[in-house]
């Protein structure tokens, strides 16, 4: 009962923490849940798999609530979205084996070499600046599109 209660604060707490500090959440989520698991008794050599694949399961929600709300103030182009759909399945079901294939010790040095980027970033205050130019190449934005699935996965 009460591990239930801990995923709730979980939840409460990555989507606060998030909003403060302008980072996503699966930074906050994975290593929690990775803490949350092996306190449960999960199978150690199990446990990233488990914490990425849980981790995506629920940034899914929270991706397609942005995507609504998105949409409602008319800023989503949908010819990109298109152009890019295939390949961020694809990117998907690749990212998926490929993480299947590795071990959670690799798994989790990705994450912390990941996070280690993430505070360099933000110590840096490196901000991505919108590009003014727009490709309207189908092949540039289909492995746009496969290759952030992939890596997000």
């Amino acid at each position: 009962m009460i591990i239930w209660l801990l995923y709730c604060v979980l939840g409460s707490m990555v989507g606060i923490l998030a909003g403060l500090l302008g980072v996503g959440g699966g930074i906050i989520i994975v290593p929690v849940l990775a803490v949350l698991f092996a306190k449960q008794q999960f199978v150690a050599s199990h446990i990233q798999h488990l914490v990425v694949g849980t981790s995506l399961a629920s940034i899914m929600f929270t991706s397609l609530a942005s995507m609504k709300a998105h949409h409602e103030r008319e800023s989503v182009d949908w010819s990109i979205v298109r152009r890019m759909a295939l390949a961020i399945v694809v990117g998907t079901f690749v990212g998926s084996w490929l993480a299947s294939q590795v071990s959670t010790y690799f798994l989790q040095w990705l994450f912390v070499v990941f996070l280690y980027c993430v505070v360099a970033q933000m110590l840096m205050k490196a901000e991505v600046k919108p590009s003014h130019t727009q490709t309207n190449h189908t092949l540039a934005m289909t492995m746009a599109g496969g290759l952030i699935r992939f890596v997000i996965h």
